[in-house]
């Protein structure tokens, strides 16, 4: 493993990682919960969307905020012959990774890393994807602009993330998702941690989170032709690049 220390906000990503470091153990029990159980049907959605069968497959695509390898690990089970590098800033996340499938059959690196200055030569990629990310990126402008930097012609790009103002029962979905999800995080996170981790993130990345035509916008200004797609319970959005 490689370590980026460089970053667009040191101080926002020592927070994240140090709550990731505290929920690592119980991460994927938690992500289920909080999901009703829909998160694998919403990574099974992206990655069909990303790597569709008529069109030509990617061989290298890098997972920001690969977590414990959940969407490289499908994109692997819908694509065996992809070479996925998993990228994340704590290191106790990405130990994770290395139960699944993709890691076990020799097509899966980790990599410690900011989403906002990798340490990734130019054009390396065919694809940059990331799943429930986009929410902390400090800076999208830059952040976008090093994602088209990593990503050679044509390459493709998919964010996968709950997508605030995204249909018309936006206001009753905010509301849901905005305190009712966190708050039943925080006591999920209470009992199942035993109060030795923290749940302060989720609210406060939603709130501040751009609608599915403000990415647009942003995708575009940053080199990509883009588009959305809805996903599960009106909220969740699959954002789609091609790089110009």
């Amino acid at each position: 493993m490689s370590i980026v220390t460089s970053s667009s906000n040191p101080e926002y990503v020592d927070l994240v990682r140090d709550d990731f470091h505290k929920l690592s153990q119980s991460y994927d029990l938690l992500n289920n919960f909080m999901s009703l159980g829909t998160d694998r049907q919403f990574r099974y959605i992206a990655i069909k969307n990303m790597i569709p069968e008529k069109i030509s497959p990617l061989e290298t695509i890098l997972d920001i905020g690969t977590g414990t390898g959940h969407l490289s690990n499908e994109a692997f089970k819908q694509n065996t012959g992809i070479s996925v590098v998993g990228m994340d800033i704590s290191h106790s996340m990405i130990e994770y990774c290395k139960d699944r499938d993709v890691y076990s059959a020799g097509s899966m690196n980790l990599v410690l890393g900011d989403a906002a200055k990798t340490p990734f030569r130019r054009h390396a990629f065919d694809g940059v994807m990331s799943g429930f990310v986009g929410r902390h990126f400090t800076d999208y402008p830059s952040t976008l602009h090093e994602h088209n930097r990593i990503i050679r012609k044509y390459g493709r790009i998919m964010m996968l993330e709950m997508g605030r103002r995204a249909t018309r029962l936006a206001p009753i979905i905010d509301v849901y998702v905005g305190q009712m999800m966190s708050l039943l995080g925080k006591l999920a996170v209470l009992i199942v941690t035993r109060g030795k981790a923290p749940f302060r993130l989720l609210e406060e990345t939603y709130a501040r989170f751009h609608s599915p035509e403000e990415l647009k916008k942003l995708y575009n200004d940053a080199g990509f032709i883009t588009r959305y797609k809805l996903g599960l319970m009106g909220s969740i959005v699959v954002m789609l690049g091609l790089r110009k």
